[in-house]
């Protein structure tokens, strides 16, 4: 698959009248110059579904002709008023079909893998055609240093399929060039003392087809509400959350599809996130259902976690055989910890991109997104202070059980399984208390607080428990081998050892204070 390159775009959009004039941009006292430049005649055909499920999400999928820019174009959004743009050149096109009024472009397959969470299976057509007179204005300062670019844009713009709506209009955007973003806000306030005013739609083709997308079913992950309180419904406390969640997943995936660097990591959180809530407040939804979606999700964190994993070990250890003693490092130590460990990331992102490609996958995306609109019934339906503390208190006492069970234990292999138990159940306690954070404010972050200490001193156990295990295997091999780096394994290994059981010991020498009862008498 080819890599398509990509900026961030950062602009803001004015709706202007015809008859507008543009104002003096010379006039702002950080632009030197505002150079206007020829214009250009844009052509571009867009690309959705049927029922319009990219614009719904604020992607744009485009072919353009003209201008320095001609070629393929996929904007994913970042957040209001930010998009990354990828680009692909024109001969990226999935090929031509030729259907009766002639032959039409196929998007890439490079761009179609990236919106398949939102697609699923449904096919990609062209929905739109724009063309659009583009005059620019290139700001600078006095260094000749870029800041912005001004574009006054004639469009003139037609839905494509059964029925063709036409619409002609002008439009004035501001593109942030470099990092100086006070210059959006100085031509901003220009254009709008000049008569312009911002933009209602955040795109083109967003305006074109402005009562398609008012009259279909909105975007796949419906609005959060903004206020909680304690007399709502119990769901929709819980709903608030996984909503956000299945956001957070949704807008990670294409970026673990580009191999963005953090995007596995985002990705698996919102899958244990999503998970925790539903294991912890269970009752609040069907059984069945909570059944299914915690062991899809369970698969899916397990198929990003080799990739995940690896990356976080590959660090680590760069970062300690960095720190050791070169009289400690024997052969070329680190060559074969990347060897290893670069193979696991391979391996892993494979796994995980698999897993994306799959109907299974597609198949929780619609489970989670139907969750997330299913009416609230039962003990869902009741107000959220009667149900939601007492679910909470049981995962704090299911935190305390598996702490004193493992310390009943003497230290070894067993007490590191349930020691690894305690650790998963205090991040889901933090994950509860998170989520009532909103009904009981600072009681809840504060018990919240505890379980990520517990949840971060456990899992410095996990991990060195973990590294253990790789170490020892490495080990043998290299000594098996007559390999000179099998010394160095081994005082890694002792190391680690000792790290096991210093993050042990300062988790049984804080537990008295995390597990006590000033945090927890909101809960009773």
């Amino acid at each position: 698959m080819r890599m398509a390159t990509g900026i961030r775009e950062i602009e803001r959009k004015y709706a202007v009248e015809p008859t507008f004039v543009l104002p003096k941009l010379g006039a702002i006292a950080s632009v030197a110059t505002a150079r206007t430049r020829r214009p250009v005649s844009l052509e571009a055909i867009y690309f959705d579904t049927d029922d319009l499920r990219l614009a719904r999400n604020r992607i744009t999928l485009r072919r353009r002709t003209g201008g320095v820019d001609a070629g393929w174009h996929l904007k994913l959004p970042v957040r209001v008023g930010e998009r990354d743009e990828l680009h692909l050149p024109l001969d990226a096109s999935g090929g031509e079909i030729v259907v009766a009024k002639g032959a039409r472009h196929t998007p890439p397959a490079e761009f179609v893998d990236l919106v398949a969470v939102h697609t699923r299976g449904a096919e990609l057509r062209p929905v739109a055609r724009l063309r659009t007179l583009r005059t620019a204005r290139r700001l600078r300062d006095a260094t000749g240093t870029d800041l912005a670019e001004v574009v006054d844009d004639q469009v003139s713009a037609q839905t494509l399929g059964e029925s063709t709506t036409v619409s002609t209009w002008r439009e004035i955007e501001v593109e942030l060039v470099g990092d100086r973003s006070h210059i959006l806000d100085e031509v901003g306030e220009l254009l709008l003392a000049a008569g312009a005013q911002a933009a209602a739609d955040s795109s083109k083709l967003g305006r074109l087809l402005g009562q398609a997308l008012t009259a279909g079913p909105g975007p796949d992950v419906p609005a959060a509400p903004r206020k909680l309180r304690r007399a709502k419904p119990a769901g929709q406390v819980v709903r608030a959350y996984l909503i956000e969640q299945v956001r957070a997943l949704l807008a990670a995936d294409p970026r673990v599809r580009l191999d963005e660097p953090e995007a596995v990591h985002r990705m698996r959180v919102a899958c244990r996130r999503t998970r925790s809530a539903l294991r912890i407040f269970a009752p609040l939804f069907p059984a069945a259902t909570v059944d299914r979606l915690d062991g899809e999700l369970r698969d899916l964190a397990g198929a990003l976690s080799g990739a995940r994993d690896a990356e976080v070990q590959l660090a680590y250890f760069d970062d300690r055989l960095a720190r050791m003693p070169a009289e400690l490092v024997a052969g070329p130590v680190r060559d074969v910890v990347n060897a290893h460990l670069g193979a696991g990331m391979a391996a892993g992102r494979a796994e995980a991109l698999a897993m994306l490609r799959s109907e299974r996958y597609f198949a929780l995306i619609d489970d989670l997104l139907t969750l997330v609109r299913e009416p609230l019934t039962g003990i869902a339906a009741r107000p959220a202070d009667k149900v939601l503390p007492k679910l909470v208190l049981r995962a704090d006492r299911r935190l305390a059980g598996k702490v004193a069970a493992a310390g009943a234990l003497p230290i070894g292999a067993d007490r590191d399984v349930l020691l690894h138990s305690a650790r998963k159940q205090a991040k889901r306690l933090r994950y509860a208390a998170e989520i009532v954070t909103p009904l009981y404010g600072s009681q809840a972050a504060a018990l919240a607080g505890q379980a990520e200490q517990a949840q971060e001193l456990l899992g410095l156990h996990q991990d060195a428990t973990v590294a253990q295990g790789l170490l020892r295997a490495w080990g043998i091999a290299a000594q098996a081998e007559g390999h000179p780096t099998a010394f160095t394994l081994g005082v890694l290994l002792g190391l680690e050892e000792c790290r096991a059981r210093l993050a042990e010991r300062d988790f049984f020498a804080v537990w008295p204070d995390i597990s006590a009862r000033r945090y927890r008498r909101w809960l009773s």
